[in-house]
């Protein structure tokens, strides 16, 4: 990643990733919500496993080809819950949970290991219908119809920015380095676990990649204590946004009824109109476009399923007890969206007089994709030199800035024409977070790819 283009005064663009032209947008946990459409993030288990998970094993192999001709396969054993090693150290959680290859090219591919655990034990035990909507996937997960959440990072070195692929038809893009060739997860045992963990040695990743959040180390918890700019932090959250059409639903009236017709593609919810149905009607809510079988219970959009980690292959397009709701509905568009504080992208002094930027940017090359990165200032990263950490971006006497940063943000779309750009808007924190034409409305949305267990 060229890193100078994106730290560049008034740029947005992300570097040309074979042939991707790529332009960032920002967003923040303070103005978005983790989860869209909140405003504070959610308590939320990732990857929750529905009983005791010791001695569950799997076997994932996903197989891609990398431009031309390369092709790079994950074969991989995976333990779920708890493993026991033979120094009496315990992981809980899945081992990998991250699993990185360098290709011929020197990128990198990641993979976030599904958490299937459940679809293993459904396998071996548990074969009759539920109306869980988790438990309902497993047969569909295990008969091939998934995809691993799949990160590309452009360039070895930098592991700080990649690119996640949230549709199945992102692979098929023209542009993309990358391509899907087979996926596949069946169940296995400690033995076969065992014996892949001591002769395993492909993955990339060391325990401190992880981050200052989630690793165990006294060594590398003192490393992550102290803040330094040099230092590379793996993302474990993908951000974009999600673009939802109207269709025939009730929220097209109202937009039809709202939209100003100025000339202008992109528009905002008027500010006097009421945020919710609750305060009144019609509201910002209603321009939304709800869905009946909306998947994600806390937002309107098909968001994929938080702490799975993985993606459905192809729609069931005939429902049936197998394939409720994620596998049988639109999910919407994605486009990558990035801050102006992600690490990758900050640097001194970047907010000592500026705010907060957001970029959009919704281009053919760019669909069913969305930017992975961290935050500049994570949980637990430089908690021994805070002091540090915010006067490098805010500048001295930041208390007072930081207070106030985010609560205005300044919005750029492109989609190849000329930028069009909202000054000095407030938080984005109801839906929609912004609107084009009378077609559809725009979410922020967050993919947490990574809810514990170890790399190693």
């Amino acid at each position: 990643m060229n890193k100078a283009i994106l730290k560049s005064a008034g740029e947005s663009a992300f570097p040309c990733v074979r042939g991707w032209l790529w332009v960032v947008s920002l967003l923040t946990t303070a103005v978005f919500g983790v989860t869209a459409g909140n405003t504070q993030e959610p308590e939320i288990a990732l990857g929750h496993e529905t009983r005791e998970s010791a001695g569950t094993y799997f076997h994932l192999y996903a197989e891609y080809q990398v431009g031309e001709a390369e092709r790079l396969v994950f074969d991989l054993q995976v333990s779920c819950g708890k493993h026991t090693f033979e120094n009496g150290r315990v992981v809980r959680g899945y081992l990998p949970a991250l699993y990185a290859k360098k290709t011929a090219s020197n990128s990198v591919v990641m993979l976030a290991i599904p958490r299937a655990c459940d679809a293993i034990r459904f396998s071996e035990t548990d074969k009759e219908f539920s109306a869980s909507e988790m438990h309902a996937s497993w047969e569909l997960v295990l008969d091939g119809n998934f995809i691993p959440f799949t990160i590309w990072f452009e360039d070895a070195e930098d592991l700080t920015y990649g690119v996640g692929y949230a549709l199945a038809e992102s692979f098929e893009n023209l542009s993309s380095p990358l391509k899907l060739i087979d996926a596949r997860i069946e169940p296995s045992n400690e033995h076969a676990f065992s014996k892949w963990l001591q002769s395993d040695s492909g993955n990339l990743l060391e325990e401190y990649h992880i981050g200052p959040q989630f690793v165990t180390t006294d060594a590398n918890q003192s490393y992550w204590a102290v803040f330094d700019p040099g230092k590379a932090i793996v993302p474990t959250k993908c951000y974009g946004v999600a673009v939802v059409s109207h269709y025939e639903k009730a929220s097209l009236w109202l937009a039809r009824r709202l939209f100003p017709g100025n000339g202008r593609r992109y528009w905002l919810a008027p500010q006097d109109l009421p945020n919710t149905k609750a305060q009144g009607s019609p509201s910002k809510e209603e321009l939304f476009p709800h869905s009946s079988d909306q998947f994600y219970g806390n937002s309107p959009s098909v968001e994929f399923q938080l702490g799975i980690n993985f993606i459905r292959r192809k729609k069931i397009r005939k429902k049936n007890e197998y394939s409720v709701r994620f596998w049988s509905i639109d999910v919407p568009e994605y486009y990558p969206a990035i801050r102006s504080d992600a690490y990758p992208v900050a640097g001194k002094n970047s907010f000592q007089n500026n705010g907060l930027k957001i970029t959009v940017e919704l281009l053919p090359e760019t669909r069913g994709l969305l930017a992975c990165y961290s935050k500049f200032n994570p949980i637990e990263y430089g908690d021994a030199n805070p002091q540090d950490l915010y006067e490098y971006y805010f500048g001295p006497n930041y208390q007072s800035k930081v207070k106030k940063f985010g609560r205005l943000v300044d919005l750029e779309i492109r989609d190849g024409g000329e930028p069009i750009l909202f000054h000095a808007i407030p938080a984005l924190s109801f839906l929609p977070h912004f609107l084009i034409a009378d077609e559809s409305a725009a979410e922020f949305v967050t993919f947490e790819f990574f809810g514990g267990g170890h790399v190693r």
